[in-house]
């Protein structure tokens, strides 16, 4: 295996690839993890024979419109036949319909998570832990700063803060990943409050797609901009985190995200995040033990996640990015 524009894997004359960041008609079979668009790319792509979960695939969709061609669908807990590789989905607890593959070949077996959370939230149950020779994990957050809190204990600020913001005469903004995030602050006032929660158009999208696989969300949609002002007042909004909003003095603005935690200016922060955070990655790769383990989409974290992994769990680590790597010499050891 290795880094080819996404995460390769080669066996014989078969050749896969997850996560694509650009088109190689090399691999003919690209599998996507889930549907944030830095990993969702190759759903995008003309020619290959591509594969997902369904959710991926109607949330990619309801994102840009985009008709998947050549479209697979993959399932929890089932095989997928690629010659001699059987590559099975597993749930990786993200956003809605995200998962992790596992990949066996006559040399081994290895994991790669994509993007995952290791734990409950409002919407997504932990990712599943499945054993393997080889860990190709995200490390996003993977420095012992990033330790974030509790579900309990952030819904709790989310809400005080809101309310706060609404005794005080100004409207609590939340701007968030429009996918994932927005949808855990609707269910975080949904169960723990009264209060009504508007959304931008394109986290209403988003939100389609979640209720029509069995999330319960309860909103309104901010449509015109004549609408959206009879919606100020007493409300939560949900925008998205890119979303450039006017200097209103009736805006109180939160940010939320794991990176909120290196946050600067006047928004306030929220460490609300759809991540694995520093203590939870290190708990996942504890549990699984592989033989090795390739860090992934950290930039500077790939290094330092690996070097804890290596110093504190005594298993040999290293970025996906140095150097080709195969099953059959982690088997062996």
């Amino acid at each position: 295996m290795k880094w080819d524009n996404g995460v390769a894997v080669e066996y014989r004359d078969s050749r896969v690839i997850f996560d694509p960041q650009v088109s190689n008609p090399f691999y003919s079979s690209v599998f996507v993890t889930h549907a944030h668009y830095d990993h969702a790319k190759g759903l995008h792509f003309p020619d290959q024979t591509k594969f997902s979960t369904k959710e991926t695939q109607e949330l990619v969709t309801a994102v840009g419109g985009v008709n998947v061609k050549k479209w697979i669908q993959v399932q929890c807990g089932r095989e997928v036949k690629i010659d001699d590789l059987e590559i099975k989905a597993h749930n990786a607890g993200h956003i809605l319909g995200s998962v992790q593959y596992e990949v066996t070949s006559p040399e081994g077996s290895l994991v790669y998570t994509g993007d995952f959370n290791f734990t409950d939230t409002w919407t997504m149950r932990a990712a599943e832990v499945s054993p393997c020779d080889v860990l190709v994990v995200e490390a996003t957050f993977g420095s012992p700063g990033f330790v974030f809190p509790s579900k309990e204990l952030i819904s709790a600020e989310v809400v005080q803060w809101a309310v706060e913001s609404i005794k005080g005469g100004r409207t609590p903004v939340f701007q968030a990943d429009s996918m994932g995030n927005a949808q855990e602050l609707i269910r975080i006032f949904n169960t723990l409050t009264t209060l009504p929660v508007v959304t931008h158009p394109s986290v209403t999208r988003i939100n389609e797609v979640y209720e029509s696989h069995g999330h319960t969300l309860n909103y309104a949609n901010w449509g015109s901009e004549e609408d959206f002002q009879h919606k100020l007042g007493k409300h939560v909004l949900i925008v998205p985190k890119r979303l450039n909003l006017p200097e209103d003095p009736k805006f109180n603005v939160a940010y939320t995200s794991g990176w909120a935690l290196h946050l600067r200016g006047r928004r306030k922060p929220f460490l609300l995040s759809d991540h694995a955070d520093f203590p939870q990655l290190l708990r996942f790769v504890g549990e699984i033990r592989p033989r090795l383990v390739l860090t992934c989409h950290g930039g500077r974290f790939n290094e330092t996640f690996a070097r804890y992994v290596s110093k504190g769990l005594k298993i040999e680590a290293r970025p996906l990015r140095l150097i080709p790597t195969t099953l059959i010499s982690a088997h062996k050891k």
